[in-house]
């Protein structure tokens, strides 16, 4: 990915500073708002950030714009920022709210002994607001490849850390989706009767398949539960698949971590992603059931 110009950066790392402080969707106006430009033009520069995959967006009066975790590492430096990272992340859980700290350490006991997982974190600033018996959840960053959730069973202010008792601790491997993904990509043709979908999809035992014109090129996506619907409403399943496909198709860069696919699928709330080469092209499907079976298969 080129660099990027002076503005795209600003735009991003305004972005990033609101998403910080608010924790919520941004809007475009926001952004025009604090840095004096025009929202039309500020709309503009989000929307290329959304094609660098550096920001994802939501439609509606909720909706707005969020940084991927692309985009701090395209940033790089997160202190200018504001952004509270550092080894990790420790968020404390009072009554009315949230204590969020930057963890510079940390070292876990108790893998392989009887008694309770326990883990030591070394903390970043002053942690007299953190009592025994807080809930606290700590999580490595950008990427949140460690979590860790349990309960504070001590607390030292001379050397500002904190004991911790684990009750959940959840660990994603560093892999790349395309070294996850079964490389045989089933297309279907937009000009398909949907009722030979339904076979195709059958018989390679699969629940969706990306639908594609003349070129070859991906112009949609249909599902099992797509055709189900038809079926349920007595439609014609003699009708061409493009009638019924889903015509927004979520994608991945195969090179991209397994953590981000599973961060699009539960933020666009879908079970699957198509995967792209590094040059477009689609190679392949990656699903939550892949990625479950892969998780499951290191233990």
């Amino acid at each position: 990915m080129r660099p990027l110009t002076a503005i795209q950066r600003e735009v991003l790392e305004t972005l990033v500073k609101l998403y910080e402080e608010k924790k919520r969707m941004i809007k475009s106006k926001e952004v025009a708002r604090i840095l004096g430009k025009d929202e039309g033009t500020v709309r503009n520069i989000i929307m290329w950030l959304k094609s660098l995959g550096l920001v994802e967006s939501r439609t509606g009066p909720a909706g707005g714009y969020v940084p991927t975790l692309k985009a701090y590492e395209v940033l790089g430096s997160y202190s200018h920022l504001g952004v509270n990272v550092g080894y990790g992340q420790v968020v404390v859980k009072k009554e009315g709210g949230e204590l969020r700290y930057s963890a510079t350490g940390l070292e876990i006991m108790g893998l392989f002994g009887a008694e309770p997982i326990r883990a030591v974190v070394r903390i970043a600033g002053d942690v007299s607001p953190i009592k025994e018996g807080d809930n606290v959840r700590i999580e490595s960053v950008p990427r949140k490849k460690v979590t860790i959730e349990g309960v504070v069973r001590r607390v030292s202010r001379s050397a500002s850390e904190i004991l911790v008792e684990v009750k959940k601790m959840a660990v994603i491997p560093d892999e790349i989706v395309g070294n996850v993904i079964k490389r045989r990509l089933i297309t279907v043709k937009h000009d398909e009767p949907l009722r030979e979908v339904a076979k195709i999809l059958y018989n390679h035992g699969i629940r969706g398949a990306p639908v594609v014109d003349e070129d070859g090129d991906v112009i949609g996506f249909i599902t099992t539960s797509d055709i189900a619907m038809v079926v349920a409403k007595g439609e014609d399943l003699d009708a061409p698949v493009s009638k019924y496909m889903r015509r927004s198709v979520f994608s991945i860069s195969e090179d991209e971590p397994l953590i981000e696919a599973m961060r699009y699928m539960d933020f666009h709330g879908v079970g699957r992603l198509l995967v792209l080469s590094q040059s477009g092209k689609p190679i392949g499907i990656i699903t939550r059931t892949d990625i479950l079976r892969y998780l499951l298969a290191l233990q």
